[in-house]
C-alpha cells in the first residue's frame, strides 16, 4: 500500500515525463500530433490498397476494419518497445534519487495511451467521413475497454523494462515475436480466419483475439462486448500482473546495478 502510494505520490512527475516524451517526439514538426493519426491512417491506406488489388477486398470495408486493429496494436506493442527503454532513458534519474522503479514504465503507457486516444480520435473522423454507419449507442462500451486495455498493458511495459535492463538482447528478440504475432492475430487478417478448425485453439489462448473482439464489436458491428471475451483478458491481465509484480519485488532494488 505504501508503495502504491508513493506511485500516486509522484504522479506529477511521471507525468510531466509522459508528456515530455510526447513533446521530444514530436518537437520540430510542422504536422506535430497529427502524426499520431497520419502514421497508422498512411499504413492503413497502403495495405487496403493492396488488398483491394490482390484479394478484391472492399476497400472501404477493410481499411476501416484494419485501421481499428492497427490503433489497439500500436498502444500494446508502443507499451512493450517503448517500456523495454524506460529504464535506460531514465537512467539519470534513478542515480540521483530513489523513487518507485514502476513509475517509469507507468508513463511509457500514459504517453501511448495519449497516442491512442488521438489515433482513435483520428478513426472515428475517418469512420465519420467513409463509413458513417457503424456509429451507434454500443459505443459507450469503449469506456470499460479502455480500462481492461490499460490493465493489459501496463505490466506488459514493466516485464519489458525489467527483463531490458537485464538482457540488453531482449529488445531485438521482443520485435521479433511481436512482428510474427501480428501476422497470427486478427489485425491485418479477417476475424472469421480464427474460427477455422486449425486456428480455433491458437484464438482461445491468442490475447489478442478477445482484445480486438471486444473493441471492434461495439466500434463496428454494433454488438455489445461477451462477458467471455472480457474474463478471458482479465484472466489474461491478472497473471501478468502476477509476473510483472513478483519480478518488481526481486529487481528493484537491483536495478541501479545493471547498466
Amino acid at each position: 500500500m505504501q508503495y502504491l502510494h508513493d506511485i500516486l505520490r509522484y504522479r506529477y512527475f511521471w507525468t510531466h515525463l509522459a508528456l515530455s516524451d510526447l513533446r521530444m517526439r514530436f518537437r520540430r514538426s510542422y504536422l506535430g500530433l497529427l502524426w499520431a493519426v497520419l502514421q497508422p491512417l498512411l499504413l492503413t491506406v497502403i495495405i487496403s490498397i493492396a488488398m483491394k488489388m490482390v484479394f478484391q477486398q472492399s476497400f472501404i470495408d477493410y481499411s476501416v476494419y484494419l485501421f481499428s486493429g492497427m490503433i489497439v496494436w500500436d498502444f500494446v506493442t508502443g507499451c512493450v518497445n517503448s517500456g523495454a527503454t524506460c529504464f535506460l532513458g531514465a537512467e539519470g534519474y534513478i542515480r540521483q534519487t530513489r523513487l518507485p522503479m514502476a513509475i517509469y514504465p507507468l508513463k511509457t503507457v500514459l504517453y501511448c495511451f495519449i497516442i491512442f486516444i488521438l489515433a482513435l480520435a483520428g478513426f472515428t473522423a475517418y469512420t465519420a467521413l467513409f463509413k458513417p454507419q457503424v456509429f451507434s449507442w454500443q459505443w459507450i462500451y469503449l469506456l470499460p475497454f479502455f480500462g481492461v486495455l490499460i490493465a493489459f498493458a501496463a505490466p506488459l511495459a514493466i516485464i519489458s523494462a525489467i527483463i531490458n535492463i537485464r538482457f540488453r538482447d531482449y529488445q531485438q528478440f521482443i520485435g521479433l515475436a511481436l512482428q510474427i504475432l501480428w501476422y497470427l492475430s486478427p489485425i491485418l487478417l479477417p476475424r472469421e480466419l480464427f474460427d477455422r478448425p486449425e486456428l480455433r485453439d491458437w484464438a482461445a489462448i491468442n490475447p489478442i483475439v478477445p482484445l480486438m473482439d471486444v473493441f471492434r464489436g461495439p466500434l463496428l458491428n454494433g454488438t455489445v462486448p461477451l462477458l467471455s471475451q472480457y474474463s478471458m483478458l482479465l484472466v489474461w491481465a491478472a497473471g501478468l500482473w502476477v509476473v510483472a509484480i513478483s519480478m518488481l519485488v526481486k529487481h528493484e532494488r537491483k536495478i541501479i546495478f545493471y547498466y
